[in-house]
């Protein structure tokens, strides 16, 4: 299973960012009473014109309604006469009863699905789409994804929009648009990569909310959304993250990168002072709490299940061994990623951090 490509950029500062931003929160308070008060009253306007909408598309609904019933009930009233009328005029007859019979059902058929696309009701399943084209395609999109270029992910992402056009009812061409969207953030950091990310994420959740990568995706771009939010909504993305890994693990418990994500968010609240601690307990009935002995056992099952040298999960092994006072364990973990290979995205921070920890701890 290949790996994001900085994933230090993917979660670092990110989940670091959510919780620490709670001290500064009561800073903010006061200049958001402000906004509030406006805010309120574009809200009840807004309100207003979503309720007339609202009308207007319940009575549009209503008249299609009708039209369809009585488009179906036609045919079905040809298919009974035609049945009938073969039983009366007996064997002889049959062969040209079947037939209208016949002509009729497929009349029905054609009403129905030259009509009901508009349908609020109408479904369109996974079993019906062309999967053996789309099967490709999505092969093809996921080697681009994971290593092409600027040039490459744009490209890609005007296919996929293009695909959702032709299977809007499919998650997993949106869940690809998102992650697609957020390879462009990382090569061009537009935020509105950011925001188009999680819109798509989004909607493929109402669609099909039991998809691993649907959350796992969605609580990336959450936790590369806290770098560019004010502070109130970096401490509620940081709820959304958390609950999303959560749910990508329990649908896919063994990817490396959940666990990976969720030791991270576990280390950076085992990091929290007391005072930021006593601002996260005032702000939230119920604030996040970890501990270093649980952000190990998650970086301990990213190794395990991704059964290779990777230098980021172990670079945070040795400073939670460091954290719980083993620091001899600590820095053998460090001196050995000095010589480990490692083709997972690494950049030069992990680098230098390992520098700076075998500088300070050798002593």
């Amino acid at each position: 299973m290949p790996l994001p490509q900085n994933i230090n950029a993917i979660i670092g500062a990110g989940v670091f960012g959510i919780v620490c931003a709670a001290t500064l929160y009561v800073v903010e308070h006061y200049r958001q009473d402000r906004r509030r008060h406006a805010m309120a009253k574009d809200l009840a306007r807004l309100n207003n014109e979503l309720a007339v909408l609202r009308r207007e598309l319940d009575s549009l609904l209503a008249q299609q309604k009708q039209k369809y019933f009585y488009n179906m009930l036609a045919p079905q009233q040809i298919h009974v006469w035609s049945i009938s009328r073969a039983t009366k005029r007996g064997k002889r007859n049959k062969r040209e009863s079947l037939i209208s019979t016949s002509t009729a059902t497929e009349d029905y058929a054609s009403a129905f699905d030259a009509d009901s696309s508009d349908l609020e009701f109408y479904d369109v399943s996974d079993e019906e789409i062309d999967t053996s084209t789309l099967e490709v395609d999505l092969g093809k999109l996921d080697a681009t994804l994971d290593e092409g270029t600027a040039g490459d992910l744009d490209a890609c992402v005007r296919q996929l929009q293009n695909l959702c056009l032709e299977f809007p009812e499919n998650p997993q061409l949106l869940w690809r648009l998102a992650k697609a969207h957020y390879r462009l953030f990382e090569k061009t950091e537009l935020t509105d990569h950011i925001h188009k990310g999680i819109e798509a994420c989004t909607s493929a959740l109402k669609l099909k909310p039991e998809l691993a990568n649907v959350h796992k995706w969605l609580a990336i771009l959450l936790g590369s959304r806290t770098k560019i939010q004010p502070m109130k909504e970096k401490i509620l993305d940081g709820h959304l993250f958390k609950e999303h890994v959560d749910a990508a693990i329990r649908l896919n418990p063994l990817d490396p990168v959940l666990h990976h994500m969720l030791g991270r968010f576990a280390y950076d609240i085992a990091e929290l002072k007391w005072y930021e601690r006593k601002v996260a307990a005032a702000l939230f009935a119920d604030p996040p709490n970890a501990t270093y002995e649980e952000a190990l056992d998650h970086f301990y099952e990213a190794e395990k299940l991704q059964k290779a040298d990777w230098k980021e999960n172990m670079l945070y092994i040795a400073k939670c061994k460091i954290k719980l006072g083993e620091v001899p364990e600590g820095l053998s973990i460090l001196e050995r990623m000095v010589h480990a290979s490692d083709d997972n995205g690494v950049d030069g921070q992990v680098e230098l951090e390992v520098k700076e920890l075998l500088k300070k701890y050798s002593r």
